[in-house]
Formats: structure tokens, sequence, C-alpha cells
């Protein structure tokens, strides 16, 4: 394990010159760095503040300065008093100023990434569970995890807000996972931290391209389908080792852009037997799914308690994983049969069975296109309600996309609150709805989210299914740029669920 060393302002200046970095001299002042941040509230005396974001103000460098910042680095020179390392761009400066002040944790910690559009944190989860059993079993640490669901590093248990942290924190993160003694990390990996440097310096040991679908499409995200296809695809840069779905029909360009980066393929399949990870005899359960599993060394038995046959990808994604990891069978068939993921086809239903709730993170067109599929296959006679809502200022595009898919598919649907930041929700509610008349479907607008999904269930008949979708297990709703507290669409569906119980013993 590394000792911690603290370097000059003057080290950060060289190793921006020899990555062409620098964008002009810092005055003669030469500090000692001892903490990095971009969040003027995280500064303590000693540290560099990075100046970046859209809508970065010059208000943060002082509050920054007044923490007792040493010096700062950004692209302009903001004139205060103090050292500036100015460079070109701040986004690729930061994973290198993150390796240098946290000595190289990537080194250290064997990192899994994730990508796809949908499936990240199921397929994390699985993964988590696996690998955790195997290190147990051998006397080693409990993993170190990040994931849109929750963030652990061996020092710290948290939500998380950002599928991929900002470079900095993701170094941090990397730091504390080799200070604990931990060997794995398995991370999900979004379109925005591949775009925008925050992986910048990590070598995955391996990683899987679970899907590709249109999400994230916005001014402030990605300017087109082929930009955040483009964006997920640089994750092949990061390894040499890829796991892959033949089943996907964006195959043949996602397998293209692993091989001209010279990564060694590893494929898994619902539907192609030539596969090195095949699954077949697929039967419904009570709970998930039992499924045969043929690999190179044999035919093995696995089983899922996971609404959702897609989830059987995620498992397949997890298994060639693991795999490729060297982890024994036997806890990839555990792992997989007791993992469960927080706010990810989480069935609740009344004891009569008249009303059935499943709560589900889907928010984009590929996620609901596959819930609406599980919804018929699984729950074959049920009236299917859907609660849901879009978020503010990005990902405009779901406002069509999850509008016409639930107009089509849904037999009545409720709109709300979802993350709106500083939009109005009902605004956003009633462009949505469009759509939803459009794909000649019915709806109403019940901004306040509770209340939406209580009333869904107070109006619920017989054999209804509510489709709470968009939120999961999160706490939190994006108002204006804070995060608020609120009950989770899981905790507010156990309380309906057993209310309705007592009420109808």
């Amino acid at each position: 394990m590394s000792a911690f060393k603290y370097y000059k302002l003057s080290e950060y200046a060289q190793d921006m010159d020899s990555a062409n970095l620098s964008a002009g001299q810092h005055p003669g002042s030469d500090p000692v760095i001892t903490g990095i941040s971009y969040d003027s509230r995280n500064i303590s005396p000693g540290s560099l503040f990075v100046c970046k974001g859209r809508h970065f103000k010059r208000e943060y460098l002082l509050k920054a300065i007044e923490r007792g910042a040493a010096a700062y680095t950004g692209e302009d020179d903001l004139r205060v008093d103090l050292p500036l390392l100015q460079v070109r761009n701040v986004r690729e400066a930061m994973p290198i100023l993150a390796q240098r002040f946290y000595n190289h944790p990537e080194r250290e910690v064997e990192i899994i990434g994730i990508t796809g559009t949908k499936g990240k944190s199921t397929t994390a989860c699985y993964l988590r569970e696996i690998l955790n059993l195997w290190q147990s079993a051998a006397g080693n640490k409990e993993i170190a995890f990040i994931s849109t669901i929750e963030t652990y590093d061996g020092v710290e248990r948290f939500a998380s807000h950002l599928t991929t942290p900002e470079a900095v924190e993701l170094y941090l993160r990397l730091h504390n996972a080799r200070s604990s003694g931990i060997k794995y990390m398995v991370m999900e990996v979004s379109s925005q931290g591949l775009k925008y440097n925050r992986l910048d310096g990590i070598d995955f040991s391996a990683v899987v391209f679970l899907n590709i679908s249109e999400d994230h499409i916005s001014d402030i995200e990605h300017s087109d389908f082929s930009d955040y296809f483009n964006s997920k695809l640089r994750i092949f840069r990061h390894t040499s080792r890829a796991v892959l779905d033949l089943d996907q029909p964006e195959i043949f360009d996602i397998r293209q852009a692993a091989l001209e980066n010279d990564n060694s393929g590893s494929y898994y399949s619902r539907q192609d037997r030539t596969a090195d990870i095949f699954a077949s005899n697929i039967m419904k359960s009570e709970l998930g799914y039992n499924f045969d599993v043929a690999m190179p060394d044999g035919v093995f038995p696995f089983e899922i308690e996971t609404p959702g046959q897609f989830n059987i990808d995620n498992a397949l994604a997890a298994i060639s994983l693991a795999r490729l990891l060297g982890c024994p069978l036997k806890y990839m068939q555990q792992g997989l049969k007791q993992a469960r993921t927080a706010g990810r086809m989480e069935l609740f239903a009344t004891k009569d069975s008249k009303i059935l709730a499943l709560v589900d993170y889907a928010h984009n067109k590929l996620s609901f296109e596959k819930l609406f599929e599980t919804a018929s296959l699984d729950f074959p006679g049920y009236r299917q309600v859907i609660i849901f809502g879009c978020p503010g200022s990005k990902g405009i595009s779901r406002r069509h996309d999850l509008g016409t898919a639930a107009g089509r598919l849904a037999d009545y649907i409720y709109l709300t609150e979802e993350d709106p930041r500083y939009e109005d929700v009902v605004t956003i509610s009633k462009e949505v709805g469009r759509y939803i008349e459009a794909a000649g479907g019915s709806y109403e607008i019940i901004a306040d989210r509770k209340e939406a999904i209580r009333t869904a269930f107070e109006r619920a008949g017989e054999k209804t299914l509510l489709l709470i979708v968009g939120k999961g297990a999160e706490t939190t709703q994006m108002r204006g740029d804070n995060y608020e507290e609120v009950q989770s669409d899981v905790s507010i569906t156990e309380e309906l669920v057993a209310e309705y119980d007592r009420l109808n013993p």
C-alpha cells in the first residue's frame, strides 16, 4: 500500500506541461497542496480548488478562498490574489491532478466497468453479490461499489446521485478502497463520465457493454444519438477485455469498436448458441426464472429471483465478468439466486393479489419497452396502470419516447414529479401528455408523487398492476440545484400494501 504524500503546486504544473495542458504560468508562490476539490464547501486550508462547469460562478472561488484554498486551477484567470494553475481543458486536467494527489490508486485496485442504456445497476448488484461471496470465503474485504444506487469504498457508504462521479471524487473512492485493502471495485460507467473525461487514467480489468438505445439527449448532455453512442463506445479505450451481448441489434458496431481498441471479446446470448455463455431452458418461477447456462466447461443450472426475462441478460453479463476474474461457479450460482437490487423490478402484492405493484427505475425508451413486455408476459390478465414523470432540463427526448410508449401500452397513466430541477412539474407533464394522447392513451396529472401513487392505488380495481417507475428506491427529488429528501417509491408502496391488507383481512 502506497504511503500518502503531499506535493507542491509546481509539481502539478509539471504534470500539466507533460500532458500539454498548461495555459499559463502560475505565480511565484508554490504552496504544498493538502486537498483537492471542485466544491467550495469541501475546501479546507491548503486545498487546490478546481473551477469547472458551465454554471461555475466566481463567487464559488471566493468562498473557497475564505475556507483556506491555497491555489486554484481552471481555464480562466479570475484575477484573485491566489496562485493559479491555468489549464487548456479543466476536464482533461482533473484526472491527472487527482492521480498525483492520491498517488495512483487505480494501479492497486481491480476495477470492473459496466455500461449500457439499461441494466447497469442490476448487473452491478448481481456481480457485487457474486464477488462478495467469493471474497468473503477467501477472508477478503467486501468489494468497493459505485452505482446509481449506492457508493461504498471501504470508508464511506452513501446513496449516489451521479452514475459516474467526477474524476476528483472517483480517485478519492479508489484511494479509500486501496487504503482499506479492497481488491475489487465494480462501477457503473455513464456516457457522461466517458464523454467528459471522468474515467481518464482508468484501466478496467474487464468491462461489459450491455445495450444501447436513445437516452440523455438534450442541450446539456448529448446532442444526438450518435454522440451518445460514440461516448459509450469510448469505454473500450479503457480495457483489453470486453463482454458483449450477441443479441443486441447494434452488436456489429459495438464489436467493431471493441476490436479497434484491441479488446479480446467474451460473448453471451439467449439466442445464439455459439456464444461463450448461452442461456437455455428458461422457466418462469414464483419470483423470477430458472435457466441453464452453457459455458466452455459444461452446462450448469442458475436461478434469479427477479421479474423480467431481460434480467437473464444482466445475469449472463455478471456471469461472464465473474468468469474473466476467475471466480468459481458456486459463487456465481449462489450470488445470482440471493441478489436483490433496491428499487429495480421490486414486486409488491396485496394478500388477495388483486393489486400488484412493480417498482422500477425505468426511465428511458428501452427500459419502458422491457417493462411493458415483462408486465404482459409475467402478469397476464392484469390491467396496467403506470405512474411516472420526466426530468427537468435534461433527457428531453424522454418526454416524447416515454409518453409515446406509455400512451400506446398502458391502460391508464398518472404523470407526476421526477427531478424537475428548475422546470415546472405540470408544464413538463403537459408536454408528455401531448405524446400520450397522440398515441391513444389517457392520463391525468398529479404533481405530488406520493399523492399520485396513493391515488392510483386507491382507484385500482381488481387485477390491477401498478407500474411505479423512474425513481425506484431513491429518497430525493432534485428541485432547483438541491436534492430534497422525500419518501421513496418503495417505502410508499410498502405502506399502501400494508394499509390495504389491514383493511381487507
